[in-house]
């Protein structure tokens, strides 16, 4: 019986997970990851500012644009950004 539902596993996971359906022109937040040295420790923010979502390519990453129109130099993938309700 543990081989059976270890083999369905993933299918089973996967039902829970709900896509994330962003399109261009959104407001996304982008998760701050990395060695980040800040005084303030776990209360330091963990989502940047709102950026645009300028384009979206089939490798499930974006392109994404400041609100000053400045634009980054690499994609990003869609697992680390979410929608900026307004």
């Amino acid at each position: 019986m543990f081989v059976h539902i270890k083999g369905r596993w993933p299918a089973l996971s996967k039902k829970r997970v709900k896509p994330r359906l962003l399109k261009i022109g959104d407001l996304v937040l982008r998760v701050i990851r990395g060695l980040i040295r800040d005084p303030r420790g776990k209360f330091r923010p963990s989502w940047s500012e709102p950026y645009f979502i300028r384009e979206l390519t089939s490798e499930r990453s974006a392109w994404l644009m400041d609100l000053d129109g400045n634009q980054f130099l690499e994609p990003t993938n869609v697992d680390q950004l979410k929608r900026y309700y307004v």
